[in-house]
């Protein structure tokens, strides 16, 4: 397994390169139908959300500007249990529809496996059955990156408030399109396992399980930091919370293990440290993510982003000498990142001496 029989997937990371299949094409058109299914469930809960706010929003003003009329008559009593019912009916149906909306995403994948179950021409619990069922909820999961943004359209006479649509349909979905997307990469991952059930020691299996678990912690991480070319109108403050940041361990600490499994079958392999070093980065943890790049230059030291950041991180910890000698390696080489890599020997005393 090397870097060069790889592909980048949905969430920015690297799999095994495996060819298009004939199936693939096939269950398009059965992930057209689940994105278009999706969007309509979750489109009607934003109506139900607007329709209860204009209300609300209609009551409490006209309760506002015929308050002097309203105290001298008794219809006073009713618009203010108008009020009351109104916001009462409306709690009550959000308690239903918070309970009802996971098990119809549920029921949306349900359908869609069942659809792309009955295509396959391979017989249930075989290695490829659960390979071709993962390909085929990858294919969703793909489809479903930044639909967020995309829920409403408006005139193109009205092009300059695009903007602020777009800001309100990722407001308003984003947590949708989270929930399936986990949903999806759940089930990727059991597939997955299932795979590896059958063949303990395959290494693409595992190699393919460790990237399931990949782009499950990345999904608990905040979008900006992921996506750094891509616009984020709205990025929701609930990715900070602890909850989300545990998700993220968890699954990030399940990724690590696959990998580590990788390497005890094939030492040495510069993909799967770079792999480790990435997942090492986004939890902060320096030390190991050092031990992986370190790893990578025992093989090779040809690959001047890996020279750039182990001298960028034995900066920032006080290895200044390991750092001056990965530049020193850059700048016989006139590899540019000699110039951004020395730009921080002095990071640690500008940090120690805010004054200098």
């Amino acid at each position: 397994m090397t870097t060069s029989d790889t592909f980048i997937n949905t969430d920015g990371g690297t799999l095994p390169h495996s060819g298009k299949s004939h199936f693939e094409d096939q269950t398009l058109h059965f992930c057209s139908e689940a994105l278009d299914d999706f969007k309509q469930v979750t489109r009607q809960y934003a109506l139900f959300h607007i329709t209860f706010f204009a209300i609300g929003v209609i009551e409490l003003v006209a309760f506002v500007l015929f308050f002097s009329f309203l105290t001298k008559t008794t219809i006073f009593a009713f618009s203010l249990a108008g009020l009351f019912l109104t916001a009462f009916t409306y709690f009550v149906l959000l308690f239903y529809f918070q309970a009802k909306k996971p098990q119809q995403l549920l029921d949306l994948r349900t359908s869609f496996l069942k659809n792309c179950k009955a295509l396959l021409q391979v017989p249930p619990g075989t290695s490829e059955y659960h390979l071709k069922v993962a390909t085929s909820l990858k294919q969703l999961l793909t489809l479903l990156h930044r639909q967020e943004y995309s829920y409403y359209s408006l005139p193109t006479s009205f092009e300059t408030l695009s903007p602020l649509m777009q800001k309100f349909s990722v407001w308003t979905h984003w947590k949708d399109l989270h929930q399936m997307k986990e949903l999806l990469l759940l089930m990727i991952i059991k597939e997955k396992i299932e795979v590896i059930k059958l063949q303990p020691t395959d290494l693409e299996a595992h190699a393919h399980l460790a990237d399931a678990y990949l782009a499950l912690s990345r999904l608990y991480m905040d979008p900006r930091k992921l996506y750094h070319n891509e616009e984020h109108l709205f990025v929701s403050y609930e990715y900070s919370t602890p909850e989300m940041h545990e998700k993220f361990v968890t699954a990030a600490q399940r990724a690590i293990e696959e990998y580590k499994i990788l390497d005890a079958y094939v030492p040495n392999d510069p993909w799967v440290h770079a792999q480790l070093a990435s997942i090492y980065r986004a939890l902060n943890r320096p030390q190991e993510e050092m031990r992986e790049y370190e790893a990578i230059l025992k093989v090779t030291t040809s690959d001047s982003n890996v020279l750039l950041r182990l001298g960028i991180l034995y900066f920032e910890h006080g290895y200044s000498a390991k750092a001056l000698a990965l530049y020193e390696i850059l700048s016989k080489s006139n590899d540019p990142n000699a110039a951004e890599l020395i730009a921080y020997y002095d990071l640690k005393i500008s940090d120690e001496y805010p004054d200098i």
